[in-house]
């Protein structure tokens, strides 16, 4: 799900991309023009179908917020939750699926089973027919639902001149403002055009590396790779990652003034949302320049790989960053993921959350009761006031608002951080150090 209403810091528009031709300058090496057409075929085809991509996206976006908003006013009509009334008309009493249904999935996919018994993959495939079934469900629910209300669509989502107080459509008497679109859907149309400008971007930066590096290579009468030892590797001191990549970008910068060379492809402009850091635990000072909020759940693998990461970029600002860490358990994939987040609500009370949720990230294998309760023995905690609190429906009330705030800014996994509302796209120190000096200003 995407924001229904997030509030943001941004210019209320859905960047709207040009026509791009195959023979449009991306980069400049001398006198030698680079185009799409020197790119690997995948990323000049991503490139150059990004417009209509865009436009189609933003169409099917918009229909997908009409349904949405169609299914929040149902709701309200019949006096429940969304999820109620989807489950009641979806979900509920699902036929299982028919022996010739599983045998026909069985049959139809023989060159991905490759040949292995049907009853070894017997319940993927009756989870997937539970899945088709219910997508065909939902469908035809909407369906239904449409006819019953009257739909008329404004302003075209389109167009390069829309204002935020303009109204995209209509649902009986409910408009659908800009203002409300963009606040749910600019963040996935933003990466959508983002991994397709990094992509470009990087296999410019390879064909623009490749013709700099064999040039000056050639021009000393050495191979490349010779080059390459010669002003990168022989001169690594403490064959550090840090090391490598000051050493490659210096040698880069050096061939990049010499061979005249200019990128033409920029980084999309950021999306940015004013994501709060609501009152939940931190490491740093309240009032630091840069706030990075991280959406996490303790049984997720990968954050548990990030979180040291990112503690340690973080500390390479000293008191100008802040992390702060709001929950997002998954509990549809993680059994203990939401008891978990509710446990480290329960340690921070004693002042403990940080020395927890270290042990939680530790042991993901083991976030039982039990567990839960031993790893709050291990940090010094008081036990009995430990195991009220875990029973105190405000603590579960705080996982369950950290969640719904987390949908609103358009989490749909984890680990999501956020560096003064920007989203990272790429979990990596390099990309959390960039992150973090631009919100700086350096």
């Amino acid at each position: 799900m995407r924001p229904l209403v997030a509030a943001i810091a941004f210019a209320c528009s859905v960047v709207t991309v040009s026509a791009q031709a195959p023979t449009e300058a991306l980069a400049a090496i001398g006198g030698r023009t680079i185009t799409a057409q020197d790119l690997e075929p995948a990323v000049a085809q991503a490139w150059l179908g990004l417009p209509d991509k865009l436009r189609a996206a933003r169409t099917e976006l918009l229909e997908q917020q009409i349904d949405r908003k169609i299914l929040e006013m149902e709701a309200a009509k019949r006096e429940t939750s969304i999820e109620k009334l989807v489950d009641s008309e979806v979900s509920a009493n699902l036929p299982a699926p028919t022996e010739e249904a599983i045998k026909r999935v069985y049959d139809e996919n023989q060159s991905q089973i490759g040949g292995v018994p049907i009853e070894r993959v017997r319940g993927q495939i009756i989870e997937y027919l539970n899945r088709e079934a219910e997508r065909k469900r939902y469908e035809e629910f909407i369906k239904r639902l449409r006819a019953n209300y009257k739909i008329a669509i404004g302003k075209d989502i389109n167009s390069k001149d829309l204002k935020v107080s303009d109204i995209i459509a209509t649902i009986d008497d409910k408009a659908i403002l800009y203002l409300e679109y963009v606040q749910r859907n600019g963040l996935a149309l933003y990466e959508m055009e983002a991994d397709v400008a990094d992509a470009v971007l990087r296999s410019v930066t390879q064909v623009v590396d490749a013709a700099v590096y064999t040039s000056e290579a050639e021009s000393l009468g050495i191979a490349t790779s010779d080059l390459i030892a010669r002003e990168i590797t022989d001169k690594m001191k403490d064959f550090s990652d840090v090391e490598r990549e000051k050493l490659e970008t210096d040698l880069r910068d050096r061939l990049y003034k010499k061979n005249r060379v200019i990128i033409f492809v920029k980084e999309v402009t950021p999306f940015i949302q004013a994501v709060s850091a609501d009152d939940d635990p931190y490491i740093g000072r309240s009032n630091a320049k840069v706030t990075v909020v991280m959406f996490s759940d303790f049984q997720c693998p990968t954050c548990a790989g990030v979180h040291p990461v990112l503690k340690k970029v973080i500390g390479e600002f000293g008191t100008d960053v802040r992390l702060v860490v709001r929950d997002y358990p998954l509990e549809q994939i993680h059994d203990n993921a939401f008891n978990a987040a509710v446990a480290a609500e329960a340690a921070r009370k004693q002042g403990k959350y940080f020395e927890y949720i270290e042990l939680l990230y530790d042991n993901q294998d083991a976030l039982d009761s039990e567990s839960l309760a031993s790893y709050a023995d291990q940090v010094g905690l008081n036990l009995g006031r430990f195991q009220r609190d875990l029973a105190d429906p405000e603590l579960a009330a705080e996982v369950r608002k950290d969640i719904a705030d987390g949908v609103n800014y358009g989490v749909d996994g984890t680990p999501s951080i956020y560096v003064n509302g920007y989203k990272i796209r790429t979990l990596s120190a390099a990309s959390f150090r960039k992150a973090i000096r631009r919100a700086l200003g350096r």
